[in-house]
């Protein structure tokens, strides 16, 4: 929707003759719009400006969750004019799904059968991690197949440091949630980036721009989150419902969906490149959050 401009035939700003087709000034660049107006008209604008927005916002989100992959379609395509930008959706939504973590992550916390049994967790990991120390022993010929080989007092040490930042963790619930949270939220804006990479790598013989995977990679993480979102208010009404089944293979069924439309393959070949782009996500996934954890509990 163009904007309807009140122009004024001098720039108030730098005093720059204007031509008609200015709705910017080239001197100065300040705007071409008079808003010395009745207070009525810059109230419908602003209406006028927000409904045009959240027409933007609800198409935009409709085509997300019910239409596959058209929003990365139509990005590729050059249309995008009618919809909110990809990384700009994906920002406000990850606010909102770490935000809706942080309150179910506070939830639990105050839930004492829950940190009961945190507490006893942690307690047993701890006790394996350390009988896992003590039985293992680097061979004697390490440095010649190529191994580290660090003295095994300094091994220990390392060890020790390590576990005593463990046992703070685990203890200290509400910063250590916290922690999690905000690296996890680095973790996954990390994570989109290398899952366009993988597509990039599966799909190079369509000789298809990163950008376009990258696309690809900003929508899906977006829906899964708005998934997560929704999941979780349905959990909190009807308690003791699977939700993390659903949320898989709703995702699963949903990325297959998106890679049909989107790659223009059959049903078929789309289902066998979705399970080692499966995989190797799974994996990647799996080796970030763990390292994510470890630096988590680093910092504690």
């Amino acid at each position: 929707m163009a904007k309807k401009r009140r122009k004024f035939t001098q720039c108030p700003n730098c005093n720059y003759s204007y031509e008609e087709v200015n709705n910017y000034c080239p001197n100065c660049g300040q705007e071409n719009h008079d808003l010395n107006v009745p207070v009525k008209h810059l109230a419908w604008e602003f209406l006028e400006g927000t409904i045009h927005y959240d027409t933007k916002v609800w198409r935009t989100l409709k085509y997300l969750l019910l239409r596959p992959g058209l929003l990365t379609e139509k990005f590729n395509l050059g249309q995008r004019a009618s919809y909110v930008p990809p990384f700009r959706l994906y920002v406000f939504v990850s606010i909102v799904f770490f935000f809706v973590l942080a309150l179910r992550a506070g939830q639990d916390n105050d839930n004492v059968q829950v940190k009961i049994a945190e507490e006893k967790a942690a307690a047993a990991l701890t006790d394996s991690l350390l009988n896992a120390n003590k039985a293992f022993v680097l061979p004697a010929d390490s440095a010649a197949v190529g191994l580290p080989a660090l003295p095994l007092e300094e091994r220990s040490e390392m060890w020790e440091e390590f576990m005593t930042k463990f046992r703070k963790f685990t203890q200290d619930e509400a910063d250590s949630t916290q922690k999690l949270l905000k690296n996890t939220s680095f973790m996954m804006f990390l994570l989109m980036p290398f899952f366009g990479l993988i597509l990039h790598l599966f799909y190079y013989k369509q000789r298809r721009n990163y950008v376009e995977h990258l696309m690809f990679s900003i929508h899906f993480h977006t829906f899964f989150f708005i998934l997560v979102i929704l999941a979780l208010g349905v959990e909190f009404v009807f308690e003791g419902f699977d939700v993390d089944t659903w949320v898989f293979w709703i995702a699963v069924v949903y990325l297959f969906l998106a890679l049909h439309r989107v790659y223009k393959q059959s049903y078929l070949r789309t289902f066998v490149m979705l399970l080692p782009v499966g995989i190797v996500y799974l994996i990647a996934l799996t080796l970030l959050f763990l390292g994510t954890l470890a630096v988590s509990v680093m910092m504690s």
